[in-house]
C-alpha cells in the first residue's frame, strides 16, 4: 500500500478518533456497568441478598400473587432469576409509566426491593445517552460504527503491528508511553472491540435497520417483519374465560421447542377469550436471543414460533448480537474477561485523544479547549460514577434515593466539566487529573467501607461479594493510574 493511502487511513483514524472520542469513550465506559446490571441490583438492595435459588419457577404463583393491579387486558411482563431466588414483574400504566413488583420465587411474597435505581442510571447511558427516543439510541449505534471505521483504519496505518504487540517503553517520554498502551491495548483487544463496535451498532441502529429488511423480505411491511419475529397481537374480544394454568402453557411451549431457555413471559389479555402468553428466551448451548413460542392462553394452542436455529445464517447472526454484545452466555470469568476488555477499550479511545491532544498543545504552545472537555467528559464520568455509588450506598434508606443517585451522578460530572474548560492552566489541569483519580478512589472505599459496617461482606450472596471486591479493587486501580499520571508527567 502506497504512503499516500496510508496518510488518508490515518488523517480517517485520527479525525474520527477526535470528533467522536469524547462519545465512545461514555459509551465505552458505561457498558462496564451495563454488563452486571442484575448484579448491582442484587448489591444495592439488601432484601434480594441471599434468597435460594429454585430449580423449578411456579409460573403459576407468580400470575397469581400479580394482583389485580398488574392482570389488566394490557401485557404484563414476567421475568424470573432462578438462580437469584426472585422474579420481576411489570406493565404499563395508564399514562405509560413502568410499574413493577418483585416477588420471591420460593414462596412467591412481595419484595420491597428499595428506591435505588443507580443500575439502570448506567444502564440507560449506555443505551441511549439519556436522550429522547430513539435518537439516543442512534447516536449509540453512530458511535459502534465509528468505532469500526477506527478500528479498520488502525489495522492498515499499524504496519508494524509484530513489534508493537509487546513494545512498552514505561521510562521514556509522557507521550511515548501513551503511544505504547494505545497500540498495544489495540491490538490485544482488537477482536474485542470489533465484535462489540459491530454489535453495538447493530443495536443501536436497529430502528433504521428493521424497514431495510422489512423491505428486503416483506415488502416494507414493518409490522409483518415484527410480527414474524415477536408473535401476533392478542385480539381482544371482551368475553371473559378462565385461562389454562400458566403452568400447563410453559409445559405445552417447552413441548413445542425442547431446548427453550425461557427468560420471560408475557400476557396479553389475561381473562379474555383471546388472551395469549408469549415465552421467549434462548436456545440452550446456542447463541440465539429470538426463540418464543406463543400459545392461546385459553385453549393452549399455538399461534406462532420464532426459531433463529431454523432460518439462514443471516438471521442467526442477527439472533446471536444481543447475547455478545452484553456476554449473555458463559460464566463469571467470561464476565470479567469482557470487563477488562472494556476497561482496555475504554483507555484506547482516551490514549489515542490523549497523543493526539498532546502533539497540538506541543505544537501551539498552548492548552486546547478539547483537552480541557476530554479531562472534564472522561475523568468527570468516572468521578460521577464513583460519587453516584456512594451515594446509593448512605441513602439506601430514604424515599427520594434515586433521586440523589441521579442529582450528584449529574452535578459531580457537570461541575467537573465546567471547572475543567474553566481553568486555563496546564498544570492545574495535571493536578485536577491526578485528584479527579484520589477522589474517585476515595470514594469507592468509602463505599466498601460502609458495606462493612453494615455487613453486606458476612454470609451474603457471591454476587454481592463479588461487586464489593470489584469496587475495592477498581479503587485501588484508580490510586495506580493516579500515581503513574503523576510518576511520568514528573519525568
Amino acid at each position: 500500500m502506497n504512503k499516500h493511502t496510508i496518510k488518508v487511513f490515518y488523517d480517517t483514524h485520527s479525525w474520527l478518533g477526535i470528533v467522536a472520542g469524547i462519545l465512545l469513550f461514555i459509551v465505552s465506559f458505561s457498558g462496564l456497568p451495563a454488563m452486571f446490571v442484575h448484579e448491582l441490583e442484587q448489591w444495592q438492595t439488601p432484601q434480594l441478598r441471599d434468597l435460594p435459588a429454585v430449580e423449578r419457577v411456579d409460573w403459576q404463583q407468580l400470575v397469581d400473587q400479580a394482583g389485580d393491579d398488574m392482570q389488566t387486558q394490557k401485557s404484563l411482563f414476567i421475568v424470573p432469576e432462578a438462580e437469584l431466588g426472585y422474579a420481576t414483574l411489570y406493565r404499563r400504566g395508564e399514562d405509560k409509566e413502568l410499574i413493577s413488583k418483585v416477588l420471591s420465587l420460593q414462596d412467591g411474597s412481595e419484595l420491597q426491593p428499595g428506591h435505588s435505581d443507580v443500575a439502570h442510571l448506567f444502564e440507560h447511558l449506555h443505551t441511549d445517552l439519556h436522550l429522547p427516543s430513539p435518537f439516543g439510541r442512534y447516536l449509540v449505534g453512530f458511535a459502534g460504527m465509528v468505532m469500526l471505521l477506527l478500528i479498520i483504519a488502525g489495522v492498515v496505518i499499524h504496519t508494524k503491528w509484530r513489534q508493537q504487540f509487546t513494545t512498552l517503553r514505561i521510562t521514556r517520554s509522557w507521550r511515548l508511553l501513551l503511544t505504547d498502551h494505545h497500540k498495544l491495548l489495540g491490538l490485544w483487544t482488537l477482536p474485542f472491540a470489533a465484535l462489540l463496535a459491530f454489535t453495538g451498532t447493530i443495536l443501536g441502529l436497529l430502528g433504521l435497520i428493521s424497514p431495510v429488511l422489512a423491505l428486503a423480505k416483506f415488502d416494507g411491511n414493518v409490522d409483518a417483519a415484527v410480527e414474524a419475529v415477536v408473535g401476533p397481537d392478542a385480539e381482544i374480544q371482551g368475553v371473559a374465560q378462565q385461562p389454562l394454568p400458566l403452568n400447563r402453557l410453559y409445559e405445552l411451549a417447552l413441548a413445542a421447542q425442547p431446548d427453550l431457555q425461557v427468560e420471560r413471559a408475557e400476557l396479553t389479555g389475561w381473562g379474555d377469550a383471546g388472551a395469549l402468553v408469549n415465552f421467549s428466551g434462548r436456545a440452550r448451548q446456542t447463541l440465539s436471543n429470538l426463540q418464543s413460542v406463543t400459545l392461546n392462553a385459553v385453549s393452549g394452542e399455538i399461534v406462532h414460533q420464532a426459531d433463529a436455529r431454523e432460518h439462514g445464517p443471516f438471521y442467526r447472526i442477527f439472533a446471536a448480537v444481543t447475547p455478545l454484545h452484553y456476554v449473555m452466555f458463559g460464566d463469571e470469568l467470561l464476565k470479567l474477561f469482557y470487563a477488562l476488555c472494556t476497561l482496555a477499550l475504554s483507555a484506547i479511545v482516551v490514549s489515542g485523544m490523549m497523543i493526539w491532544l498532546d502533539k497540538k498543545q506541543r505544537r501551539d504552545q498552548r492548552p486546547h479547549w478539547l483537552a480541557a472537555l476530554t479531562l472534564g467528559s472522561c475523568q468527570g464520568l468516572v468521578l460521577a460514577m464513583a460519587a453516584a455509588l456512594a451515594v446509593s450506598s448512605v441513602s439506601h434508606s430514604m424515599a427520594a434515593q434515586a433521586l440523589y443517585e441521579e442529582t450528584v451522578f449529574w452535578l459531580v460530572w457537570g461541575l467537573w466539566i465546567a471547572v475543567c474548560l474553566l481553568l486555563r492552566n496546564l498544570a492545574v489541569r495535571t493536578l485536577l487529573s491526578h485528584g479527579c483519580w484520589l477522589i474517585a478512589a476515595a470514594l469507592l472505599l468509602a463505599v466498601g467501607a460502609d458495606s462493612v459496617l453494615h455487613n453486606s461482606w458476612q454470609g451474603s450472596a457471591v454476587v454481592v461479594k463479588g461487586v464489593n471486591l470489584s469496587l475495592l479493587l477498581i479503587a485501588l486501580l484508580s490510586l495506580f493510574v493516579a500515581y503513574r499520571l503523576k510518576k511520568t508527567q514528573n519525568t
